[in-house]
């Protein structure tokens, strides 16, 4: 009886002890580890706004998702375009990881350099 008690005590102890690690050291893994969604609008930095002349300036998608599924257009100087869309793809993920919606929203806005600042006219 003693043994059997025992035996049953130290099964409840080590069931007890692995419950007790698994809730202490298990970190789930996020689905979506980005800052935004692939919607939002990021916006640049000064220096991708910089330009001097409206030919500085060239429109490209603002989210992960492109206008044409959803996403966000903005005017960024070409020179630069490449730095921002690598820091789009860092804060909500490239196109190809994530979920656009069928939505069109491209519009027929153009790229001017006001103020010295690329901007969606």
């Amino acid at each position: 009886m003693k043994t059997t008690t025992i035996i049953i005590l130290g099964s409840v102890f080590i069931i007890l002890a692995i419950i007790f690690l698994v809730q202490e050291f298990y970190i789930p893994i996020e689905k979506n580890q980005y800052k935004y969604t692939s919607t939002e609008f990021i916006e640049p930095s000064e220096r991708f706004l910089k330009c001097y002349e409206s030919t500085d300036c060239i429109k490209i998608k603002g989210s992960a998702c492109p206008p044409t599924s959803g996403g966000v257009e903005v005017c960024v100087d070409k020179d630069y375009f490449q730095e921002y869309l690598s820091e789009v793809e860092e804060k909500a993920g490239r196109e190809e990881e994530v979920v656009c919606p069928e939505i069109y929203l491209v519009s027929d806005k153009t790229c001017s350099c006001l103020q010295d600042k690329c901007i969606l006219v």
